[in-house]
Formats: C-alpha cells, sequence, structure tokens
C-alpha cells in the first residue's frame, strides 16, 4: 500500500518537476543539480518523463482518432455529394471532386492504410564522360556492399565537379 502511494508521488514529482526541465533540453546532470539528487536517480527520473509522454500520446491518439476519422468521411460525404449535385445541375464542379478526393486519401491515412510517399523529380540534362556515367549509374546490392566495405568512393570519385549550371530538359 505504501508501495502504490510513494510511485503517485514519484510520478507526480516527475510530471511537475522533472517533466518541465526535460521539456527544455535540460541533461541528466542538469537535472540532477537543479532538484538536488543524484544523477542516476535524475536518469531514472528522464526515463520516466519519456515513459509517461508515450503513454499519453498513445492515449491522446486512440481518444482523437475516431473523432478525426468521422469528420473527415463527413467532409467526405458531403464534398462527393455536391459533386453528384452539381453534375446533375448540368455544371460540374471539378473542385469538389477534388476535395472529395483528398479528404479520403487523408481518411486512408488517419487508417494506416496508405503511405505519405512525396517523390520529387527533376530532369537535368548532364554531358558527361564514360566514367561519369558509370559511376553514377545505379548500384547493385553486391557492388554496393563492396564499396562501403572498400572504404572508397570508387568510380564516384571519378565525377567532375560541376563548373556551370545544368540545362533543364523540357517536360
Amino acid at each position: 500500500m505504501e508501495r502504490g502511494v510513494m510511485a503517485k508521488k514519484r510520478r507526480l514529482r516527475i510530471i511537475t518537476e522533472v517533466a518541465p526541465l526535460v521539456a527544455r533540453g535540460a541533461t541528466c546532470d542538469e537535472v540532477s543539480e537543479a532538484l538536488n539528487y543524484c544523477r542516476a536517480m535524475a536518469a531514472r527520473d528522464i526515463q520516466a518523463v519519456f515513459e509517461i509522454w508515450n503513454e499519453e500520446a498513445r492515449d491522446h491518439s486512440e481518444r482523437w482518432r475516431p473523432l478525426v476519422v468521422q469528420r473527415f468521411e463527413l467532409l467526405f460525404k458531403e464534398a462527393f455529394q455536391a459533386w453528384e449535385t452539381s453534375k446533375k445541375g448540368g455544371r460540374p464542379n471539378p473542385r469538389l471532386l477534388d476535395t472529395a478526393g483528398r479528404n479520403l486519401e487523408t481518411l486512408t491515412k488517419l487508417l494506416g492504410l496508405q503511405i505519405d510517399l512525396t517523390l520529387n523529380q527533376t530532369n537535368i540534362a548532364i554531358g558527361a564522360s564514360r566514367s561519369t556515367v558509370a559511376a553514377l549509374a545505379p548500384l547493385d546490392v553486391a557492388t554496393y556492399a563492396e564499396m562501403i566495405a572498400s572504404g572508397s568512393l570508387g568510380e564516384l570519385n571519378a565525377v567532375p565537379p560541376v563548373s556551370q549550371p545544368p540545362a533543364v530538359l523540357p517536360a
């Protein structure tokens, strides 16, 4: 019984005294000095702070996820219904369909059905020698592993420095 009371007191001390220091970026030594106790205790308390924060984050996400999902479902339904109405009225509004699509995309991310993947591609013309082309060619796993193991950049050392801005190819 006494042990449970001590745990509650320690948790309260950690939340009210240690957590604010950790949130401001205090180190273990700084926490130890500020609260006037040994470094080992400060280290345990800092670990407890992160455990408490992780627990709270899980609680918050699980508590709020259903509400957010329902709101995005409602937004999707309303945007899609408005799209259908605009089509029936003879003036289809593609923005409504786009809005419905974005809401559906957000909904699938919230439900963990889609990963957020952003790819940026730049088309650049590079005039280079054969050794540079070979150096920039995709590596297979074995070649890459050999290059890393050797500690050398291999053919990448043959790539000349860029002396002028590259020309952009038309899209």
